[in-house]
């Protein structure tokens, strides 16, 4: 490996500070584009069924969800049981790791007022080369991380350039890209205060580690409202940008050569073919749910310990599930895995909300709430 961290083009040196604050859009367009054959009141009910009653649900730690568009939430409740925070609801303050990824993407492209570089996308869709990343000390500054021990000796911010130009899972990437960006310096507080700096983002947002790709403690209200900012126009570069510049990521088969290490297909780098053969795409900080069998075009960033945030694929919905489920994050089986995990149940709710009468779910949510009174 070649210590390389500084390898970026400073034409990513634009200002922090001259993100382009548009107001927001005129919200009265979502009302109008959520005007659909079933009322919210039976998405409701059909997805609390799903939390309620499904298996991929039951099974996991204690969690609150939420569902809503670009002016508020619609629906809320609890699930799951038992874990390490047994009640979680809106105001919980939990750590989400990956699901991060997607907050700095989006300060990333704001910044850059939408000029996604050839570079850049690189280094938010993975393929960067940069794939020797363990850790940051919470001391640590943006660039003093990246001198840190890496996964496989060297430092963080080693650059092995056989990776360059492949799809491999690792905070690495984005980690040089934001030292490159003018956040070397930055520690924890100033991350917290950049990332304010994005329209409409001042709450619940938190730093607590500067690791760029996996770093941020949050609120689950304060994450919801960077969702509801991705598909109302508050973010007016994201928006646009959620889905775009994918790369493929499937590492089981002849169909993607570029892909070496997806957590959807291998529960370690090289490894064999041991959580799913799911065929999702990645775009710039978060996933593309597009496998042609099972996938619905969603865009997601689900993190370690079971955050689970989602946008539908056409952008009027999004949705979280929030849990902290640190027991079985060295689950021997990957198909237990946190993330993994709250995927499985936060589709299901996801597809009950989407289409509750096509599934039959709202009459099952009827009778079942006529039995309980």
């Amino acid at each position: 490996m070649t210590a390389n961290h500084g390898g970026f083009t400073a034409n990513l040196m634009a200002s922090r500070f001259g993100w382009n604050l548009v107001a927001f859009a005129t919200l009265s367009l979502f009302a109008a584009a959520a005007a659909h054959s079933a009322t919210v009141d039976e998405r409701a009910a059909a997805a609390g069924l799903v939390t309620s009653t499904d298996p991929a649900c039951t099974s996991l730690t204690a969690f609150y969800w939420e569902i809503g568009d670009g002016v508020s939430l619609k629906a809320s409740g609890q699930g799951g049981s038992g874990g390490s925070l047994k009640t979680i609801n809106a105001t919980t303050t939990i750590p989400v790791a990956s699901a991060t990824k997607w907050v700095f993407a989006s300060m990333a492209v704001e910044q850059m007022q939408g000029q996604v570089t050839d570079v850049m996308a690189k280094a938010l869709t993975m393929s960067a080369g940069y794939v020797n990343f363990n850790a940051c000390s919470t001391a640590a500054t943006v660039e003093s991380c990246l001198s840190e021990p890496g996964a496989a000796g060297g430092t963080n911010g080693d650059y092995t350039p056989n990776y360059d130009g492949y799809f491999f899972y690792n905070s690495g990437h984005m980690q040089a890209l934001g030292n490159a960006m003018g956040y070397s310096d930055d520690d924890t507080s100033d991350l917290t205060a950049a990332t304010k700096l994005l329209p409409n983002t001042k709450r619940g947002l938190t730093w607590v580690n500067p690791q760029l790709a996996g770093g941020l403690g949050v609120s689950v209200n304060g994450y919801t409202q960077f969702l509801r900012n991705l598909i109302n126009g508050s973010y007016t570069y994201m928006n646009p940008a959620l889905g775009t510049h994918t790369v493929c990521t499937h590492t089981n088969g002849d169909d993607c050569p570029t892909a070496y290490y997806s957590p959807i297909n291998n529960g370690r780098p090289g490894g064999v073919n041991n959580i799913s053969d799911e065929r999702w795409h990645y775009s710039l900080g978060h996933w593309v749910e597009d496998d042609p069998t099972l996938g619905d075009g969603a865009f997601s960033s689900p993190g370690k310990f079971g955050f689970y945030p989602w946008v539908d694929a056409s952008k009027q919905w999004y949705g979280v599930l929030a849990r902290y489920d640190v027991a079985n994050v060295y689950n021997t089986d990957p198909q237990k895995q946190p993330y993994y995990a709250s995927v499985q149940c936060g589709r299901k709710m996801r597809a009950a909300w989407m289409d509750p009468t096509g599934q039959g779910l709202v009459s099952k949510a009827l009778k079942a709430q006529a039995k309980k009174s």
